[in-house]
């Protein structure tokens, strides 16, 4: 009965490494999109430069939860300056004295 449990184990947790191995990739493929966006937009920051590196350190050493999840934040920061640039480029004639 334990075999049987841990070939189960075993089996379901193969394809969710290789899920995660999938997963880290794809985030850090779109956070560099992203980030190549914010660059046209000039507006690049450093914390999502450091979340990047850190992304792709884990994914030379393999280690994909760690990649995911600089990966992701790396994205949410891109996603952030973008919105910014994006805002910043209207806003700022609110602030201007007429």
């Amino acid at each position: 009965m334990k075999r049987i449990l841990v070939l189960g184990l075993v089996l379901i947790a193969g394809p969710a490494l290789a899920a995660d191995q999938a997963a880290a990739t794809a985030a850090l493929a779109g956070a560099e999109q992203t980030e190549a966006q914010a660059g046209k937009l000039l507006n690049r920051w450093l914390p999502t430069e450091a979340a990047l590196k850190a992304a792709r350190a884990a994914m030379a050493k393999q280690d994909w939860d760690t990649a995911l999840a600089q990966a992701t934040l790396a994205h949410a920061l891109a996603e952030r300056s973008v919105e910014q640039a994006t805002e910043q480029k209207t806003v700022w004639q609110d602030a201007v004295i007429k």
